[in-house]
């Protein structure tokens, strides 16, 4: 294994070499791209999208790997870029803005009201600034309800259901959907022929798929759906040339360009919240940095952007471990990486203590965190393993009896008690988790999983569900979910093992299924309305 480990990355690099002879008048120092396929080996990513940017213009792209086992990846890879699809939303808004045809100020209430929070006064305070700045109060992503946790523009709470109600208004105001406002104000222009959301246009030959923290690939159907905060599919080449249109000012007044990047909300030393972006500040050579991450189940991606010296990197990866790997390309790659990369993350104040093998012990287990995803956390060494769907493998070291901390990253693992923990990062908590046991599966007659079989709709954004029956389980596919088994666990309770989702049909007086339910951590995160 270790000697197919070795012939891999020699292959790769003999071929990154050859490619390196093209590449000429760049200023980076490309010979961190030898050490590309080894980062990608150690960390089972199995592809990586690379773009810089010098002087406004591009310079470097380049992509590694494989879209898959045995399917080398071209460079004009289509990769789901995740979170980073709200930077791009962003700026739509801001070009709206200043067309005239929008006010970064103006109650969103006017255009769109939640069904949810329509009895809250609260609503009518949200703005278009609390979307961006992500000050509006609610979740990232609401438990069946959305609700408003805080007063808008009082705290700061990452939140995509923030970029929805964006979404919603626009789509209102202007009576056209979102991805064709993003056709027209931004793609078109802007020439980014791969960029859309899933269609039936889409090039599957070039997609990247999906990858755990293993290299395994994740078991995905690939189905439409529109976000503003999620699932917008672009190449390198296609993001790196809307971000040289932020760089050069994307069009807009000096005036909102500054507010766009001036930190509205400190998050830490050196680091806010702009207008759609994390703000970096005080680099060395007074440079400032505009960043946005992604972070899908088998997708991390990441960008960085330096308006004052007109360059950038923008990363795209296809696997959960993919953080690891861009972040040592920034560091390798940009002269401020380090410094920026300390600036994210904050100071590494944390000491490594010694822990007895029988209080380590007390935390391994399977665990479900309040996302409903499924974490797993064993014992490694003098440490403890963590590892989750959709999120990298990492080691957490002790720094006391019931608190661990990830290297190089301002991530806190706090167990309140045996079988429960919660994670803080940046200062804040993230998440939640608690241990579960796997529930027993059952076997239903045929006639009961029928029962079942039919089209639901989710009552918070009207996308279709379908359920039919395959074998002794149900299978559930939907426009803006995953594929997935499910495994009776009770007669009307279900079980989507190693995601750890339960779903529960409800039937009416008559013995008629009306809805089902869709839990995770003990929440329903999605309620649903059975519609044949």
């Amino acid at each position: 294994m270790k000697r197919l480990i070795f012939l891999t990355i020699l292959f790769l690099t003999t071929l990154i070499g050859s490619s390196l002879q093209a590449q000429i008048n760049t200023k980076v120092n490309l010979s961190f791209v030898e050490k590309v396929p080894a980062w990608m080996v150690e960390n089972n990513v199995p592809a990586v999208g690379i773009g810089i940017i010098e002087d406004g213009k591009i310079k470097y792209i380049k992509v590694f790997g494989e879209l898959k086992k045995c399917v080398p990846a071209p460079d004009n890879t289509i990769f789901n870029i995740a979170s980073m699809t709200k930077p791009v939303v962003a700026m739509l808004t801001l070009k709206l803005v200043e067309s005239g045809q929008w006010n970064l100020d103006e109650p969103l209430a006017k255009y769109w009201i939640d069904p949810d929070v329509a009895k809250d006064p609260m609503h009518k305070k949200l703005t278009t600034r609390h979307v961006l700045t992500h000050q509006t109060g609610f979740p990232n992503w609401r438990n069946g309800k959305l609700t408003f946790e805080f007063e808008p523009g009082t705290q700061y709470q990452y939140s995509g259901e923030g970029f929805e109600y964006l979404r919603k208004a626009l789509e209102k105001k202007f009576n056209r959907p979102l991805a064709n406002l993003l056709d027209s104000i931004l793609f078109k222009p802007l020439a980014m022929k791969d960029t859309r959301y899933w269609d039936k246009n889409t090039d599957m030959l070039r997609y990247a798929h999906w990858h755990d923290s293993n290299g395994k690939e994740y078991k995905t159907t690939y189905e439409t759906g529109v976000s503003a905060a999620d699932l917008l599919l672009t190449t390198i080449e296609d993001y790196c040339r809307f971000s040289i249109d932020v760089i050069n000012g994307a069009g807009l007044s000096q005036n909102i360009y500054n507010d766009m990047i001036t930190p509205q909300v400190k998050l830490k030393e050196h680091y806010g919240r702009g207008l759609g972006w994390e703000v970096i500040k005080d680099l060395p050579n007074g440079e400032y940095v505009l960043e946005h991450s992604g972070s899908d189940a088998g997708v991390k991606t990441i960008f960085v952007l330096s308006p004052k010296s007109k360059r950038g990197i923008v990363i795209l990866t296809n696997g959960d471990n993919g953080v690891f790997v861009y972040n040592n390309v920034i560091k390798e790659s940009l002269d401020i990486g380090k410094t920026l990369l300390d600036y994210i993350t904050g100071s590494d104040a944390h000491k490594i203590t010694t822990l007895p093998n029988k209080i380590l012990e007390r935390y391994i287990g399977k665990y479900l965190d309040s996302y409903g995803r499924n974490l797993t956390i064993t014992k490694d060494d003098s440490a403890l393993k963590f590892s989750g769907t959709g999120l990298p493998t990492v080691k957490l070291f002790p720094e006391t009896e019931n608190k661990f901390f990830l290297k190089d990253f301002d991530v806190q693992f706090n167990f309140i008690t045996d079988d429960s923990l919660i994670l803080i990062a940046n200062g804040k908590i993230d998440w939640t988790a608690k241990k579960i046991k796997d529930p027993t599966i059952i076997k239903l007659s045929d006639d009961i999983l029928e029962r079942y079989v039919g089209t639901y709709t989710r009552l918070d954004n009207n996308s279709n569900i379908f359920v039919k029956k395959e074998g002794d389980s149900l299978k559930l596919s939907g426009e803006t979910v995953p594929s997935m088994d499910l495994c009776p666990i009770g007669e009307n309770r279900f079980i989507a093992k190693g995601l750890g989702f339960q779903f529960e049909f409800i039937k009416d007086a008559s013995n008629k299924i009306i809805k089902m339910n869709v839990s995770g951590n003990g929440k329903i995160l999605c309620e649903t309305k059975r519609i044949n």
